[in-house]
């Protein structure tokens, strides 16, 4: 990379830092390219050189978060593997350091899973494959612990619903999840209930009432592998 390219990409990432500030101080929805530029000390046009437009510059930054989150769990899964967890170990400790990413990196967990920004359609084309990146991580390691005999199916989660197998089925096929249907579907369940946890914590609801959420959340993981069949350690 030559001195301008360098100055370009140190630019790029200066709009990137200061857009994240000012999410985390008004929210999304405060996004706005002027205020950028005027934070940063650039006028308009100059600032529109690197962004078109609002909406370039949020795709940017979701597709960086998206693919932050998939970096940190695949560090953890990659360590556990050389370790020689059981997948279903994997599987805990990836789900822990998914929650541990959301607290630290709140701003952009917010921004990927939080209230949608009016006008805003993520382009699927281009945000999707650092969604599948991170998930794949996860579903990963249920495939693998479902071939396994720790892996006990139990109702109601030994089968793929009839209301939902068409989806999961259209969601493998179209964007290249490669595990079964019912890897996937224990994936999104689990990511459902985890979530709650999340973005309660996020919020400051549940601090009160269950204490220690690090640890409550630890025993919901544990919890939730158990009545899917999936032992934990």
């Amino acid at each position: 990379m030559n001195r301008r390219e360098q100055r370009r990409e140190d630019t790029l990432q200066s709009i990137k830092a200061a857009a994240r500030q000012q999410m985390a101080e008004g929210g999304s929805v405060a996004l706005s390219l002027r205020g950028i530029a005027a934070s940063m000390g650039m006028t308009a046009p100059a600032i529109y050189r690197y962004f078109p437009n609002r909406d370039a510059l949020i795709t940017a930054l979701i597709v960086d978060a998206f693919n932050a989150l998939a970096d940190a769990l695949i560090v953890v899964r990659d360590a556990e593997q050389q370790a020689g967890a059981h997948p279903f170990e994997q599987l805990s400790v990836i789900l822990l350091a998914y929650r541990d990413w959301a607290v630290t990196h709140r701003t952009d967990f917010e921004l990927i899973y939080g209230n949608p920004i009016p006008g805003y359609d993520a382009p699927r084309e281009v945000t999707v494959p650092a969604v599948v990146r991170g998930f794949e991580v996860i579903v990963g390691a249920i495939e693998a612990g479902m071939h396994t005999p720790r892996y006990q199916p139990r109702p109601p989660y030994d089968v793929v619903p009839e209301h939902t197998r068409a989806h999961i089925a259209e969601l493998i096929a179209r964007d290249g999840y490669p595990v079964s249907e019912r890897a996937l579907y224990l994936g999104v369940v689990g990511w459902g209930q985890l979530h709650g946890i999340i973005m309660l914590e996020l919020f400051g609801h549940i601090q009160s009432v269950v204490g220690d959420v690090a640890h409550h959340y630890h025993e919901q993981v544990r919890c939730m592998m158990q009545a899917m069949g999936m032992s934990p350690p």
